[in-house]
This record gives C-alpha cells, sequence and structure tokens, in this order.
C-alpha cells in the first residue's frame, strides 16, 4: 500500500505546476491512471497528456504519452510506453488471449478525435494495443511498433460524409463491441 501511495504523490507531483513557475503546466492527466495486476504484480499505468502540442506548432509532439511505475518495487521507477495520437481516452480494457500464437493479457486503449475536412465532419475512433508482459520479476507494459495494428480498430469514422451527404457509423467504438471483435479473432 505503501507503494501505491509513493507512486500516486510522483504522479500528482508531475501534474502540481510549481508555485514559481511562470508558465502553465505542459504535463496533464488524459485518463485516470489503471492499476494492472498478473497475481501479486501489480504496475500502476498512466496516460499524460503533453500540453506542449498547443504550445509548439513547429515540430510533431504526440498528444500524450503512456507511462507505467511498478507497485511492489522498493524503488519508484516511470517507464515510457508510447504515445497516442488521440484527443480523448474514451476507454482502457484488458482482453485475455486464449489462441496460443497470442496467450497473454492486452491492454486496449481506445481513443477519439475530432475530424473535419471539406469531405468528413465527425470522429475517429483508434484502438491500440499494448501487451502486458509476465516475466519472472516484474510487469512490464509494451508496445511493438513493428506489429502492424488491425486496421478495423484503427481510424474507425463516425459523422457526416459530406460528399454523399450520408451519415456513417463506426462499429468499433466502445469496449464492448471491440472485446466482441477480438473474441472472432482468438478462435
Amino acid at each position: 500500500m505503501f507503494e501505491l501511495a509513493k507512486v500516486y504523490i510522483f504522479a500528482i507531483g508531475l501534474l502540481i505546476p510549481s508555485a514559481w513557475a511562470s508558465s502553465s503546466p505542459t504535463i496533464s492527466e488524459l485518463h485516470p491512471p489503471v492499476v494492472v495486476s498478473i497475481g501479486q504484480k501489480k504496475i500502476s499505468v498512466f496516460f499524460l497528456k503533453n500540453e506542449l502540442k498547443v504550445k509548439n506548432a513547429d515540430v510533431h509532439v504526440p498528444g500524450a504519452e503512456i507511462f507505467y511505475s511498478p507497485l511492489a518495487s522498493s524503488q519508484t521507477s516511470f517507464k515510457y510506453v508510447w504515445k497516442i495520437e488521440g484527443e480523448e481516452i474514451v476507454s482502457v480494457f484488458f482482453y485475455d488471449w486464449m489462441a496460443p500464437e497470442k496467450k497473454g493479457k492486452s491492454m486496449y486503449v481506445l481513443s477519439r478525435s475530432r475530424l473535419s475536412n471539406a469531405s468528413f465532419e465527425g470522429v475517429t475512433y483508434s484502438a491500440m494495443e499494448f501487451p502486458i508482459i509476465d516475466s519472472a520479476e516484474d510487469l512490464t507494459v509494451s508496445f511493438f511498433s513493428k506489429d502492424l495494428p488491425d486496421p478495423v480498430l484503427e481510424s474507425c469514422n463516425e459523422g457526416r460524409d459530406l460528399i454523399r451527404d450520408k451519415f456513417i457509423k463506426c462499429a468499433y467504438k466502445s469496449a464492448a463491441a471491440i472485446k466482441k471483435y477480438l473474441e472472432t479473432k482468438d478462435k
């Protein structure tokens, strides 16, 4: 319990602007932290919004980044996982894969962003998979950039198609819908 308190205090310290800072903070919370556990091993996963995106238009800055910290460790550490390009996180959920080639637990992050251009007005949903690796020592959250994302779960648009004047609905915009889809692939 003491380790969990240390991690939360560390994270809150990142989020609270210093009294002597002359500008606004550059990090805020995009989604509340989640705790991942397998057996007795536990980690806390943080979703931190990067406010530098608003301040710096000259270079690409991801909308948010994912970090995790072990909860049962004697040393507090903050480890980087990957970036999130969406404007908001709709859901963070877990799926336990049963198929032998993919067996194990994965964390999914479903994000949503506004989409507005000459041909479309609405939102786009994307789900990213982050495998949870259970080693002898601890748990880690991973992102394998060489693994291609499932195209069905990436850039699913919902809104008005302005060219055809038609409303398009996204089938995979909730954790429940995505889990049903994953079950069909996990046979």
